[in-house]
């Protein structure tokens, strides 16, 4: 059963799902910790970010100083 296509596709699906959510978990306690409370649509914003974007946005915080700036980065990811 383990080797099967479908319950691999399955698994690494659920992986990747995981990974996605404790990525947005991790950053939303990141962005929390630096502006304090957030507007409830940027934080959908960023739960729409894939796992590459969520990694960009871990190295662009060092940047991002005030929300308009992650506001900007946010609509730059969209393009």
């Amino acid at each position: 059963m383990k080797e099967s296509v479908i319950y691999q596709d399955i698994f690494q699906k659920g992986e990747r799902t995981r990974e996605q959510k404790e990525a947005v978990k991790f950053r939303m306690r990141l962005l929390n910790q630096r502006f304090a409370e957030i507007d409830s649509e940027i934080v959908e914003r960023v739960k729409l970010l894939g796992l590459e974007q969520l990694g960009n946005l871990g190295a662009a915080l060092f940047n991002i100083s005030e929300v308009a700036d992650l506001v900007t980065w946010l609509n730059q990811q969209e393009h």
